[in-house]
């Protein structure tokens, strides 16, 4: 592989380097892209905690499940090699979406061959081989979008992302629980190889901005750094506001598919609750954000999130404790669509701030070192998940999370009027040196 050639940014960028303005075609590759790291992913998010459950496996032991994920989490690590170097016949980022891509192809292959009678070891080191090429390919597709959209369509390259998680999660998710449940296990798995093999089509139609064509000793200086992420006061706040915004939702998540087991609910009919209706549901919340977003500030959609979210998770914690869940079905299922609509609403205003805090000098780092934070947060809340709801319950356990939730909406207002009053002084110092240059 060749070093890329890295071009410093100056304030005044060359077109080719702010975006290339939203098309049919660009917002449809995008949400291909999302969807093909998305199909294996959320077949271990939401098909195999169920899978697991349903075969008698222990809720401790499916909570820690959400490990896993930790290459998500420390990704940033690699992050600056990602945007430094690649193979320059194919692309500063189609290289890396075709290796990790075919990398994802050859794993769910692997996993299509295994068998229950193997052991949980097996499950954990295929999973650890796609979640590593699947964290891989998300920063190439991350740095992808954010150089590809101008800042205006950021709420659109948000909105396809979480377009293609939730294509993902019916697909991934739904569709091979249910073929699973009536095809069996290698059956469900080598259709879920066939589908992620085909996504990488959407590979050969991307268009990469131009970097530039020479390197100089000034631009080697500002090659992609986690150094350079961590100098920026936005990258620090948005950090702060993940752990008190994301800290809570993740135990709440975790939890769903096994308390619906519990409940006596088939595998099939959580495939359609959780991967058809309920991505369904947020496929069209995340198109709501996407245009909410135009008039509502992302950070003020979220703290609105946030308390819809709160009152949610009290309701759900006595109707647990009340036994109405056991009375009505359907009251249950309106319960988890809504969660889940409501977290649809909060990521694509979340990713969408995110891309808002990134610099396009090196956009995959910055975006991936703050989806990584979010990810760490997330999966460490969802680790200890199992523990919690074991030992308190699953009413008292959404009851202590609705109290917390309350703690989260409040530190993270705090954190949200620093950051408007961070941006109010950038903006005045801007225009005091325009005025005495």
């Amino acid at each position: 592989m060749g070093c890329s050639e890295v071009v410093m940014l100056s304030e005044k960028q060359p077109s080719s380097m702010t975006g290339q303005g939203l098309t049919a075609l660009s917002l449809g590759v995008v949400i291909v892209l999302y969807l093909a790291h998305s199909l294996p992913l959320y077949f271990y998010n939401v098909a195999l905690p169920a899978i697991l459950r349903h075969q008698g496996v222990d809720l401790r032991w499916i909570g820690m499940l959400s490990l896993l994920y930790l290459p998500w989490a420390f990704k940033f690590f690699w992050a600056p090699y990602i945007d430094r170097f690649y193979i320059k016949k194919l692309g500063k980022r189609k290289t890396w979406l075709l290796l990790t891509q075919i990398a994802l192809v050859f794993g769910v292959l692997a996993l299509a061959m295994t068998q229950f009678s193997y052991g949980l070891g097996v499950f954990v080191i295929v999973g650890l081989w796609i979640s590593s090429f699947a964290a891989t390919q998300d920063i190439a597709i991350d740095g992808y979008t954010v150089e590809s959209f101008q800042e205006a369509d950021y709420r659109f390259g948000s909105m396809a992302q979480s377009i293609g998680v939730a294509l993902g999660s019916m697909i991934g998710g739904a569709a091979t629980l249910w073929l699973y449940q009536y095809y069996g296990w290698q059956f469900a798995l080598t259709t879920l190889a066939v589908l992620t093999a085909l996504t990488m089509l959407a590979i050969f139609w991307i268009k990469e901005p131009s970097t530039g064509s020479k390197i100089t000793e000034k631009n080697v200086l500002t090659q992609p750094s986690l150094k350079r992420a961590f100098k920026r006061p936005e990258i620090l706040w948005a950090l702060a506001l993940i752990l008190c915004y994301r800290v809570v939702e993740a135990p709440a998540m975790a939890m769903l598919n096994p308390m619906l087991i519990d409940q006596q609910w088939s595998l099939s009919q959580i495939g359609v609750l959780m991967s058809v209706i309920g991505a369904g549901v947020g496929l069209l919340a995340a198109v709501s954000a996407a245009f909410l977003l135009k008039k509502i500030a992302s950070t003020q959609l979220l703290i609105w999130a946030a308390w819809c979210r709160t009152a949610l998770y009290a309701v759900m914690g006595f109707a647990i404790i009340l036994g109405w869940f056991e009375q009505w079905h359907l009251l249950l299922a309106f319960c988890v669509v809504l969660m889940l609509a409501i977290r649809y609403i909060a990521m694509t205003s979340l990713y969408a701030y995110f891309m808002q805090s990134a610099s396009k000098s090196q956009a995959g780092t910055d975006f991936t070192l703050l989806v990584c934070f979010e990810l760490l947060v997330y999966f460490i809340g969802g680790a200890f998940s199992g523990f919690l709801a074991k030992g308190l319950g699953y009413g008292n356990f959404y009851l202590v999370l609705a109290v917390a939730s309350v703690l989260s909406v409040v530190l993270s207002q705090i954190i949200i009027s620093q950051i408007k009053k961070h941006k109010t002084h950038q903006k005045n110092t801007v225009s005091h040196s325009e005025e005495n240059p």
